[in-house]
């Protein structure tokens, strides 16, 4: 039998729990052109980024395609998917199809940039 202060002779259990991720808002900082600076709230579960009038998020260069890429809620996450545009999306300057993202990552957009943020 042990005499340490702590034994008290009960058998003890320790539980740990990973606290899952809050559904917190997500925006972006737009940091370089038209428009910039400003914030987008992520506020639908899809948005639309590109050239067209009815884009959730518009762009007015001529290098977006008019549906250029898609903002996706996916689950506790948020996630970016290239609409196949000619001129691609990078994250964090690294030509990417789609990518989960992650707070603090750098999207570029034809002539435009973002910071995500995790609310």
């Amino acid at each position: 039998m042990s005499t340490s202060q702590f034994d008290t002779g009960f058998p003890t259990s320790i539980y740990l729990f990973r606290r899952e991720r809050d559904l917190r808002p997500f925006c972006l900082e737009q940091i370089e052109g038209a428009g910039a600076p400003q914030r987008i709230p992520l506020s639908k579960k899809e948005m639309v980024i590109g050239r067209s009038h009815d884009a959730d998020i518009p762009l007015s260069s001529q290098r977006a395609s008019r549906h250029h890429a898609f903002f996706m809620r996916q689950g506790t996450d948020y996630a970016i998917r290239d609409n196949d545009s000619p001129n691609g999306i990078f994250l964090n300057g690294i030509k990417v199809h789609s990518a989960t993202l992650r707070d603090g990552d750098v999207i570029q957009i034809a002539d435009s940039a973002f910071i995500f943020h995790e609310g």
